[in-house]
């Protein structure tokens, strides 16, 4: 019995059933000692709380991580991409951290920006930004060419940070 459970578990494991990604940003506060919940190259995160950094205080995909993990009560997910011409003639991408992700292609969402019910939503930016109400859409794919469109960015990350009920954090 043993040795067919051992035999079962080899296999699947050889055809890549239990496959995972590799741990990111190794050291990181988290479960997992790092992130090993995110995609490259795209941007899964959505429109509410958002808080843009930018280098010298971000300079790489961890220390973005690492600025979700500083605001628990505001952070479920982050992108650290180039999100200007700017950024990518500087060399150095963003961090742009959120509360939500991006709807699916057939979900709409208006909100009521003037709702006292309203907490920590940027309501101005939303509005600013166009982003009310939000379009549901595909994953947007990262670049990094100058005009945001052509060059794919396979170095982009973004990915989620929960706070789990017992205090634990996955990423």
């Amino acid at each position: 019995m043993h040795i067919s459970a051992f035999f079962i578990i080899n296999s699947l494991l050889s055809i890549g059933a239990f496959a995972s990604q590799d741990v990111i940003c190794r050291g990181l506060n988290t479960q997992d000692d790092g992130c090993i919940r995110y995609t490259r190259g795209f941007d899964v995160t959505g429109v509410v709380t958002e808080v843009d950094l930018t280098f010298p205080q971000v300079r790489d995909e961890c220390d973005c991580i690492q600025e979700c993990l500083n605001r628990p009560g505001t952070c479920a997910n982050y992108v650290w991409k180039f999100s200007t011409s700017d950024a990518v003639q500087s060399g150095h991408r963003t961090c742009t951290l959120y509360s939500n992700f991006n709807l699916p292609s057939q979900v709409v969402l208006e909100f009521d920006l003037n709702s006292t019910n309203n907490m920590n939503i940027n309501a101005d930016e939303i509005i600013a930004a166009g982003n009310n109400p939000q379009m549901g859409a595909l994953v947007p794919q990262a670049f990094k060419d100058v005009n945001l469109n052509t060059t794919a960015d396979p170095d982009a990350v973004s990915g989620p940070v929960w706070v789990l009920a017992n205090g634990q954090v996955q990423c």
